[in-house]
């Protein structure tokens, strides 16, 4: 499973990775893999619900704003991107 995170602060673009894994779309695996990116963006990791597994499936894009974070955040979003590689 391939995701693009971005931080935004506003429309600026703060941050942006990709992060390509070997595992299998999971709840399970979809929290690693969040926890990895929110790790490797030096971020906390957002609570997250089966609903956001469930939206991220269903639209191949999750947002996250700083509602989502226990800790205070100086961004206003955090969106996972599903990358679709086309064969």
């Amino acid at each position: 499973m391939k995701i693009w995170a971005k931080l935004m602060k506003g429309d600026k673009l703060l941050k942006s990775i990709i992060n390509d894994s070997a595992l299998v779309a999971s709840p399970s695996n979809f929290m690693r893999d969040l926890q990895e990116i929110c790790y490797t963006m030096d971020v906390s990791t957002p609570v997250s619900l089966p609903t956001h597994y469930k939206h991220f499936l269903k639209f191949n894009r999750i947002k996250y704003i700083p509602r989502d974070f226990v800790e205070e955040v100086d961004f206003t979003a955090l969106i996972l991107e599903l990358v679709v590689d086309k064969k």
